[in-house]
């Protein structure tokens, strides 16, 4: 299974120290060349059989390979190993037709990854014997066929499912122990991956998967087996998919399960769904190598126990570019599945994958926290992570359909270290989302300090050199996310990575039988490494590997197990690279001993030679702790470095070099008689100064003769020729022991008394002793008017009183002092001065205007201390304000304010406090009253007593019409001779009423002639009912204000003329109408009818003209309705308002 695993590491360059002669290479091809010689004859003695003479181009025993020696050792060991052509089956190279050859030559195809290498294609039968001839002709100096490997996945136990994903949250759901998880979820608050991508290197990637598509990156992607950029698995493998729902399955999306990184880009890198080489794997793992940050690896060689196989040179060429150069220099993070192979006795160092040191080897553990029943144990494991392997098992992502573990799209069946693996993949990337500058060794770093021990009762952990905690099992313990995490988020780069080699060491040893003894062979490693991983590279031909038990102890004591004895019938460990974390942290120097015993019985072998490759940081070494390196202590400054204060001065050199610059070989550097720790640490005065404080007194002077402080400058400030602590004061020259006393308050002579024999005399002859003016009084003693006031001190101090430090004036010069002037500083005010109305003490008698009590000055009828004191009037002026009125007039009379004047503004001959508006002439208390709205006569009353009409006219004026209703229209009117601001004031409504019967509003009213065809008013009907004289009907104007009101009426008669309708004619038959005979003897007489017609006329008229006693008209129905009656159409219409108080209309208007 692949882990998803991508972290960002700083690039440390790497140093390759050789020690020990000629190259381990040179000698191991020697050796070999030797065995291949001899090993058929011994093989023929042993088992009675022959095999015949290794062919090809195995790396030679010749002095000098230029090129490959510019290789890594472990890439070396690595071409020695593949070279070997006699570790291949019989049938192995039968079809091979590629070989990668190394020449300096340009031959074949170059391959990425190893300058100097090259694919060429030769016949499988001619092939090693072409390639041997092009070795031995100088053309190449090694070759190695390239050869279809088939690798598988890691196995995955078929456990039953309980709880998912109890590795991520382990609450013992599933029987196991709470906590025993990656303790995740608190890293998840802040860090879920995002923007790292995780390659998952495995059988293909289900990427169109609902939980694994969301942050799939298909630009990255790769199928190696079909070279193409879809990695979509067949059904059958969903091994790859499997391990990257554990390693950054979407979270928080509504489906399936979340992966150890929920929102980490995944990218499918198919590999191993086919046979792979050396050159198919190198081009995957450096596949999109600075985009890419982790491949997660979860397959590798079979785990039976009797495997022992590796990345060829063209892949480790990868691994290699991957962590220097990959992550723009910060290198790929690898991480490996260490195996299931536990059945089989397999170990993780058997796999050369997973021990490389590129690699981070990961090992599995149950849902206790214990070791898994497959996972394979290892010197080289770093870190374990929760799998399953106590009925347990890991729910992720499967194969969509049922081509996967299961018919769904989910699995719970997962497991092995091909689970744990991506899981680390997973948590790396939340590392490097917190710190994306974490290099490919920061991450192993972190791993190691942060992981936590898990099966504590377990007799695997071991304390190394370091101080850590560290178990053959479990590596540095199960990986702790939250604790990775947050170790990764200020994590300070490691320094630059060193590699130290002993250099090839040959042994030639034969190994004894089981019950005969071991080997034990030494070297010592004198270069100062903190150690990080390391390298054990061995040539043991055996018959029977398995049987050989391998450790590594270091100088601290701690072992490294590499190999144990296991059933693996295989012959040799052929320039096998075993690789070890064991030693995380120690110092490498002293001596290191491998251990070689062979535990079996009746196989015997050689232990021919081997190389201790160390790897990590320079260690700067401080024996003795001052912090100055040995190496500085003896080259450079020349002290001891296994005694920390080479000068016994009570500074370690280190502080005396770095930090104070003393010379540490000098007990006393300035020569002061102080030591340099004395000056430092109990005086602190400068160890390079002999005179700290620069007072021309030495520091050691002042500490042990003076005993004065050496951080103090000690000087004779005032150049008397006394110090300090000589001098009683060295700031006045004058005061010194050898100066004569003087009156001054000091004591001038040092004697410890001060101004003695001036206790008795007065030398100013101003009656006070010269003692009490200095010390008392403060006044010169040599002057007897120390103020210069014409008072003598004397004086002032036992006659007046005051001070004789302070001139005592006469500053008004009014001829007297301040302390007789009640003002000194006004010539006014003094006691020989005339008492004055103005609040003030003017002659000092300690009284004010006592002369002005009960006086009335300006005869104003107010006192004059009242006008002063009180109303603020001015007591000497009758009329303050100049109005006119006297001041006491206005107060008690008028009650104005005598301040200000009381003006007629208007000039209508009234004060503004008689007149109610004194902005206006015509208003005043004599005006008369106007209809205007306004109080003209100042009487509180507005517009009373108005003639209203006066000021109304009516049109028309005559008041009694006759109108003809049935073809004039009636116009009446009243206007108004106001101003339109009195009109305002006044808002007069007016009221149109006929017979009591309101009929309009507004200054006009207008009726227009009614049609007796077609009369709609109840009026109208009534003068058409009636037809001829009606009336007369009056019609009154009403006009209201809030004050009053005013009627005018109009008495209106009105004709009205409605001719009756035609009487229809009916038509009778000619024959029977009687009309039509009648008709026809009115047309004979026509004549006759028309003399009636006129005469009828002339009566009418007649009868209309002559002279007749009046009678009463008609009168209109309206006013004879009986009181209180409304007609039935009007029910709705307001009554009309009485005016029956009215006042009566002037005719005259």
């Amino acid at each position: 299974m692949k882990p998803p695993a991508s972290y960002k590491h700083r690039r440390g360059s790497i140093i390759t120290v050789r020690t020990g002669g000629k190259s381990m290479r040179a000698n191991l091809m020697f050796l070999m060349l030797l065995g291949a010689i001899l090993l058929p004859m011994a093989s023929a003695s042993l088992s009675g059989s022959s095999a015949p003479a290794a062919e090809g181009a195995p790396l030679s025993a010749a002095e000098t390979h230029p090129l490959i020696d510019g290789y890594s050792s472990s890439i070396q060991a690595s071409i020695a190993f593949h070279s070997d052509l006699s570790t291949y089956g019989d049938d192995a190279l039968d079809d091979v037709e590629q070989w990668v050859v190394f020449s300096h030559l340009l031959m074949g195809e170059p391959t990425e990854h190893l300058e100097g290498a090259y694919i060429v294609q030769l016949d499988a039968e001619d092939a090693p014997t072409t390639v041997q001839q092009w070795q031995q002709s100088g053309t190449i100096e090694a070759a190695y066929p390239l050869v279809e490997r088939s690798m598988e996945p890691r196995w995955t136990p078929n456990d039953p499912k309980f709880n998912e994903q109890w590795h991520l949250v382990n609450t013992g759901q599933t029987g196991g122990i709470s906590g025993e998880d990656v303790n995740i979820t608190g890293a998840w608050n802040t860090y879920k991956g995002a923007g790292v991508v995780i390659g998952i290197v495995d059988d293909g990637l289900d990427w169109n998967h609902p939980d694994i598509f969301t942050d799939y990156d298909s630009s990255l992607d790769y199928d190696f087996c079909n070279n193409d950029g879809d990695p979509t698995p067949t059904s059958g493998n969903a091994h790859g998919t499997a391990a990257g729902g554990v390693a950054a399955a979407t979270g928080n999306n509504g489906v399936g399960v979340t992966g150890a990184a929920p929102e980490a880009t995944l990218v499918g890198l198919q590999l191993i769904s086919c046979s792979t080489t050396d050159v198919r794997e190198g081009n995957t793992l450096s596949h999109e190598s600075q985009d890419i940050d982790i491949y997660s690896n979860s397959w590798g060689p079979s785990d039976n126990g009797e495997t022992l196989s590796g990345p060829g040179p063209l892949m480790l060429a990868a691994l290699e570019a991957g962590a220097l150069q990959g992550r723009n220099g910060l290198g790929n993070i690898i991480t490996w599945a260490a195996g299931n192979g536990l059945d089989d006795d397999d170990n993780s160092n058997y796999d050369g994958y997973a021990n490389l040191r590129y690699t981070i080897a990961v090992t599995a553990v149950d849902h206790k926290g214990q070791q898994s029943y497959y996972a394979e144990p290892g010197a080289n494991m770093l870190v374990a992570s929760p799998s399953n392997g106590d009925g347990e098992s890991i729910t992720t992502t499967d194969i969509e359909g049922s081509g996967g573990y299961s018919s769904t799209d989910y699995t719970s069946t997962f497991g092995g270290t091909s689970s744990a693996t991506p899981l680390v993949s997973g948590v790396i990337a939340l590392m490097l989302e917190a710190n994306a500058n974490l290099t490919w060794r920061d991450v192993q770093h972190i791993l190691v300090e942060t992981s936590k021990k898990n099966d504590p009762n377990d007799n695997s952990w071991a304390t190394n050199g370091a101080g850590h905690l560290v178990s053959h099992k479990y590596g540095y313990g199960v990986i702790d996310a939250g604790a990775a995490v947050a170790a990764a988020v200020d994590w300070e780069t490691a320094d630059e990575e060193v590699s130290v080699s002993s250099g090839t060491i040959q042994t030639n040893l034969e190994i004894p039988d089981r019950d005969e003894g071991y080997i034990e062979v030494n070297t010592t490693v004198t270069e100062a490494i903190q150690i990080e991983n390391l390298d054990v590279i061995v040539d043991i031909p055996h018959d029977f590997r398995g049987d050989l038990s391998l450790i590594l102890t270091s100088p601290s004591g701690h072992q490294s197990i590499l190999s144990e004895k296991h059933d693996d019938e295989n012959n040799d460990y052929n320039n096998w690279r075993f690789g070890s974390v064991q030693h995380w942290g120690e110092d490498s120097r002293g001596q290191w001993t491998l251990t070689v015993e062979d535990q079996g019985y009746g196989d015997t072998g050689t232990f021919e030679e081997w190389e201790l490759i160390l790897h990590g940081t320079q260690l700067n070494l401080d024996s003795d702790g001052d912090n100055l390196s040995d190496t500085n202590e003896t080259d450079v400054y020349g002290t001891d470095p296994y005694d920390i204060d080479t000068d016994d001065d009570e500074l370690n050199d280190g502080l005396e070099v770095l930090v104070y610059g003393t010379n540490p070989l000098l007990e006393d550097t300035d020569m002061d008689g102080l030591d340099d720790g004395t000056e430092v640490l109990v005086n602190g005065t400068d160890p390079l100064d002999n005179d700290t404080d620069d007072d021309l007194l030495s520091d050691g002077d002042e500490v042990y003769i003076y005993g004065t402080n050496p951080l103090v400058f000690d000087a004779d400030g005032d150049s008397d020729g006394f110090y300090w602590f000589q001098d009683c004061n060295d700031s006045n020259p004058n005061v010194n022991p050898d100066a004569l006393e003087v009156l001054n308050g000091i004591d001038d002579d040092c004697n410890g008394s001060w101004d003695e024999g001036f206790n008795l005399t007065d030398d100013d002859a101003d009656g006070l002793y010269d003692f009490e003016e200095y010390h008392g009084y403060g006044t010169d003693w040599q002057n007897s008017d120390t103020d210069g006031d014409g008072l003598d001190d004397g004086n002032e101090v036992n006659l007046h009183q005051t001070n004789p430090l302070v001139k005592d004036n006469d500053s008004d010069m009014d001829g007297f002092y301040w302390f007789e002037d009640c003002d000194d500083t006004n010539a006014s005010y003094n006691p020989g001065m005339v008492e004055l109305l103005d609040g003030l003490d003017n002659n000092c008698n300690g009284e004010i205007d006592e002369d002005f009590i009960g006086t009335d000055a300006d005869f104003d009828g107010l006192l004059d201390m009242e006008e002063y004191l009180t109303h603020g009037t001015n007591p000497f002026d009758p009329d303050t304000d100049g109005d006119g009125l006297l001041d006491g007039i206005e107060l008690f009379s008028t009650n104005t304010d005598p301040l200000y004047a009381d003006l007629d503004n208007d000039g209508d001959g009234y004060r503004w406090f008689n007149d109610c508006d004194d902005n206006n002439s015509l208003i005043s208390p004599i005006a008369l009253e106007r209809w205007n709205g306004i109080d003209d006569d100042c009487d509180d009353l507005i517009d009373e007593d108005i003639d209203r009409s006066a000021y109304i006219s009516a049109s028309p004026q005559f008041r009694s019409l006759t109108l003809n209703a049935t073809n004039d229209t009636l116009r009446l009117s009243l206007s108004l001779t106001l101003d339109n601001q009195s009109i305002e004031r006044i808002n007069p409504s007016i009221q149109w009423s006929r017979n009591n019967t309101v009929i309009g509003s507004g200054l006009s009213f207008e009726e227009q002639a009614f049609n007796c065809t077609s009369a709609t008013s109840e009026f109208g009907r009534y003068l058409c009912d009636t037809n001829g004289t009606v009336g007369p009907e009056f019609i009154t104007a009403t006009l209201i204000d809030e004050r009053g009101q005013i009627s005018v009426r109009w008495s209106i008669t009105y004709l009205v003329w409605n001719p009756p309708p035609p009487v229809p004619v009916v038509e009778d038959e000619p024959e029977t109408s009687e009309d039509s005979s009648l008709m026809s003897t009115l047309e004979s007489n026509g004549l006759l009818v028309a003399s009636v017609v006129i005469f009828v006329i002339a009566l009418l008229a007649f009868l209309v003209t002559r002279p007749r006693r009046p009678t009463q008209a008609v009168q209109s129905r309206f006013s004879q309705t009986p009181q209180g009656y409304t007609p039935p159409q009007f029910a709705n219409v307001p009554s009309a308002p009485d005016f029956g108080n009215l006042p009566p209309y002037d005719p005259r208007r």
